[in-house]
């Protein structure tokens, strides 16, 4: 599972320091096309499902013993996981809109004040699954929570789950990211290694849809493609607005610029922002007859879901900087195939004034 990012790029910069972009960084502060191990040095692994084992023979697999508080509290905005449908509804309102999720539940989006963003996954009229990067309590930890405050509230963190006969394993990405069991749940914790490892988000999916989901992905189609395009459109807002900046606007010309570059990475077997024929993002963007002030790109491959590919997005320097950076559009593109399974681009841009 991977991640690049690519600089931004100013296009009212000459060509002389198109050739020579360190200078020009350094003289006008602005970001321009750096050298390939600047600019690619960057690869994240994903920490979800990492590799499946499977087992023979009738005895049972020595698994580590989790130290696993029963007790911890699982509640976001005042919903908690096994509540009926119509409690969400009389609590939170109407959502927004209604995400496939790659468990086969329906993420309800609550976009509508990015200050306190959540997704609650519904099943059955029943809630099965939330999460939020919004600051605030968690239940048992909070936003800002350190990863020794989150190993006393949730106990010890898990390296695989057991479905079947099958054990997958999973990886904290350097300790990035901590899964744990908790009552009758999981919990991903994400940390935010910018701010010193403390808590910037959380996901809660029930023990019964998190045994009940064989393999790596869910199953690719338009819907779910479409969802998470706009989940991670919607987290970069999210976690934008949480930092101070101004959420970005959806723009459909790049966005499809932005699938293009997905489908080619996927169909052609590459990962790269230089496409086979030499085309750079910029190139793309250009010929979609976009034009910019600024643009920029961040692109992974290998990620099982929306969120997973934003948190790891938000802990590498250059993409964070791309999603947290002064652009006022976005454009996301999602292609399901290939050797990774999943491609996304993330393409920003300014117009000219």
């Amino acid at each position: 599972m991977r991640t690049r990012c690519i600089a931004t790029k100013d296009n009212n910069a000459t060509i002389q320091q198109q050739n020579k972009p360190w200078l020009a960084c350094r003289k006008r502060r602005i970001t321009l096309l750096v050298s390939a191990s600047m600019l690619f040095g960057m690869f994240i692994s994903q920490p979800a499902l990492y590799a499946a084992d499977k087992l023979s023979g009738s005895g049972t697999p020595s698994l580590e013993k989790v130290n696993a508080p029963q007790t911890a509290a699982i509640n976001v905005q005042g919903i908690s996981m096994g509540m009926s449908e119509k409690q969400l509804i009389e609590r939170l309102g109407q959502p927004a809109r209604k995400d496939l999720s790659e468990y086969g539940f329906q993420w309800y989006i609550y976009n509508q004040d990015y200050k306190q963003y959540v997704q609650v996954g519904v099943r059955n009229h029943e809630v099965v699954a939330l999460y939020t990067n919004a600051k605030g309590s968690y239940g048992s930890i909070g936003f800002g929570a350190t990863k020794q405050e989150v190993a006393a509230a949730f106990g010890t963190s898990l390296s695989s789950i057991k479905k079947g006969n099958t054990i997958y394993h999973y990886r904290d990405n350097g300790g990035k990211y901590s899964l744990h069991k908790v009552g009758n749940a999981y919990a991903t914790v994400f940390y935010d290694m910018n701010q010193r490892g403390t808590v910037t988000a959380v996901q809660f999916i029930s023990e019964e849809v998190e045994l009940s989901f064989k393999g790596y992905f869910g199953t690719p189609s338009e819907q779910l493609r479409t969802s998470f395009e706009q989940q991670v459109f919607d987290l970069a807002n999210a976690v934008r607005v949480r930092n101070g900046e101004k959420p970005l606007q959806w723009n459909d010309k790049i966005a499809g610029t932005a699938r293009k570059h997905s489908g080619d990475m996927g169909r052609r077997n590459f990962f790269d922002h230089n496409n086979p024929d030499g085309k750079s993002p910029f190139d793309r963007i250009k010929a979609d007859g976009i034009v910019y002030k600024s643009a920029g790109e961040n692109i992974a491959a290998g990620q099982t879901s929306a969120i997973f590919v934003h948190e790891n997005w938000m802990n590498s320097k250059g993409h964070r900087a791309n999603i947290l950076g002064g652009f006022s559009s976005i454009g996301v593109g999602v292609f399901f195939g290939g050797p990774s399974k999943v491609y996304y681009t993330q393409n920003f841009f300014t117009p000219q004034s």
